[in-house]
């Protein structure tokens, strides 16, 4: 939200940093854990599901490419990873409620440590709302909604104990395929449409954040 104008260059590399930092909580997190919880079959469907419900949004929603603005396009795509972003958030905040079980050591090392990985998550988010040119207030309402996700995932984890990790895992795959989706469709191409080179750069910066916030 500082930059109130970003030139073309930065606004490639805004978006490839987003798509980045997808990338690697997609390939680097939830695909790792998804197939750590359960089988690859249980980790196939949830990602084909993931990204079949993100197309069916997509096909719901009145199509950018047609009709509408670039603030509506930026808009559209900030809606889109907000989504993906929350359907992330859900499994590890029961995570979080799960392990809080085991020890209050773990409970604390599991939450501050996806706290931090929610800082990245909260940056791909904001970032295309801004160049949407969205109110400073609403984007910080739809960041909020997107990380009080894990605060609820937390909650069913309490309630939950023995939530099967069956269900964990589908989750996590279903938030990568509809991460994947999102870069596929919007962001990846939306970011080389000015200034290729600059969102080459972005995508690099956005992965090796992503790889240290692990």
């Amino acid at each position: 939200m500082i930059i109130k104008k970003p030139s073309e260059k930065m606004l490639s590399f805004s978006l490839g940093f987003a798509s980045g930092i997808m990338i690697g909580i997609s390939t680097l997190t939830l695909i790792p854990e998804s197939l750590a919880m359960g089988t690859i079959y249980i980790c196939l469907a949830g990602f084909v599901c993931g990204a079949l419900f993100l197309w069916l949004i997509d096909v719901l929603l009145p199509h950018i490419h047609k009709t509408e603005t670039e603030c509506d396009m930026y808009m559209k795509m900030g809606t889109f990873i907000a989504l993906g972003i929350f359907f992330h958030n859900l499994p590890e905040g029961i995570a979080i409620g799960t392990s809080s079980h085991v020890s209050v050591e773990l409970g604390i090392y599991t939450s501050v440590s996806i706290g931090i990985h929610n800082i990245a998550e909260g940056l791909s988010v904001a970032m295309p709302l801004c160049l949407g040119k969205m109110e400073k207030i609403r984007i910080i309402f739809i960041t909020t909604l997107t990380g009080l996700a894990t605060l609820l995932g937390a909650f069913l984890g309490l309630i939950l104990v023995k939530v099967s990790l069956v269900f964990i895992s589908f989750s996590l795959a279903f938030a990568a395929g509809a991460m994947i989706y999102i870069l596929s469709d919007e962001l990846i191409p939306h970011s080389h449409h000015v200034h290729s080179n600059a969102a080459n750069i972005g995508i690099i910066f956005g992965i090796m954040l992503a790889l240290l916030v692990k």
